[in-house]
């Protein structure tokens, strides 16, 4: 059969970057070196394009393992509603403890902002967002916006400022500051205590606790903050997104908090579309 089809471009046709390096870090007992990785879901025609809001994402894996391409699927939906995306690698406890990880996503964050021309991105629109392990990570991530401390790396010029944070069942919330109801670590045999000493060490400080618990930094000019949590999450336990709501309240920033009925941890009712609209609005909401 033959035909002839007349059609009209309605749509942008979306590019994948993968393997992009965007920073080299030390490894190995130091002994070494690697360069980290990101995939990017970007414009295909990306000359004289206007700048576009972006998405980093911060995969999870109990801090001991990361697949930055793993979810790359899910996201083609920001996307396609204008998002570039930008998928991040980072080291992961067997590499280097706390705060190594929250050094390689502010210099991810910091790579995007010098090459902002490059990918269509608007620097002043960055989102971060991540699950579980990465979702402890973007929420640091974006409540330590201009603490140098964890400004290391290349493109110092730039800051890991971000527009907002969407946190997936994260553990932000490290120490135990008194009553049963705040003790955060996750006590199960899905997340073994140990992999909380494999990420600040064996016998690690209440200092360094603290120092690894967004919620230490939340302050009135934390940006606009979106959490989502299992109701039956039973890895990490939902006060910690509780407790994370309502320090944000307290200190009057702007936040979204939905419990996602009968989710597990890692749960694929994460990722339906009643739930990434919900996303999809907080996105553009602050853009």
């Amino acid at each position: 059969m033959r035909q002839i089809i007349k059609t009209e471009r309605k749509q942008e046709v979306l590019s994948l970057v993968t393997g992009l390096g965007y920073s080299t870090v030390p490894v190995w007992y130091n002994g070494t070196f690697t360069d980290l990785k990101m995939d990017l879901i970007v414009p295909k025609h990306r000359e004289d394009h206007a700048a576009c809001p972006a998405v980093v994402w911060l995969c999870g894996g109990a801090y001991r393992v990361v697949n930055h391409s793993i979810w790359m699927p899910e996201f083609v939906r920001l996307a396609r509603a204008g998002f570039v995306v930008a998928s991040v690698e980072y080291r992961t406890s067997s590499e280097a403890r706390f705060p190594a990880p929250l050094i390689d996503v502010k210099a991810a964050i910091r790579y995007l902002k010098a090459h902002a021309k490059d990918f269509c991105i608007d620097p002043e629109k960055i989102f971060i967002m991540g699950e579980s392990a990465g979702g402890s990570l973007a929420s640091l991530a974006g409540v330590t916006g201009g603490i140098e401390e964890f400004e290391q790396g290349e493109y110092l010029e730039q800051d890991s400022r971000v527009a907002g944070i969407v946190d997936f069942y994260g553990v932000v919330e490290m120490t135990k500051r008194g009553d049963d109801s705040s003790k955060s670590l996750p006590a199960n045999d899905d997340v073994p205590y140990f992999t909380t000493e494999e990420y600040l060490g064996v016998g690690y400080s209440d200092e360094t606790a603290e120092k690894a618990s967004a919620i230490s930094y939340v302050s009135k000019n934390t940006p606009p903050t979106m959490i989502l949590h299992g109701g039956a999450d039973v890895v990490v336990p939902i006060i910690q997104s509780e407790l994370f709501y309502k320090k944000l309240t307290e200190c009057g920033v702007y936040t979204e908090f939905y419990v996602i009925e009968g989710a597990l941890h890692g749960d694929d009712l994460f990722y339906q579309d009643e739930v990434m609209d919900k996303v999809l609005a907080f996105l553009k909401k602050h853009c």
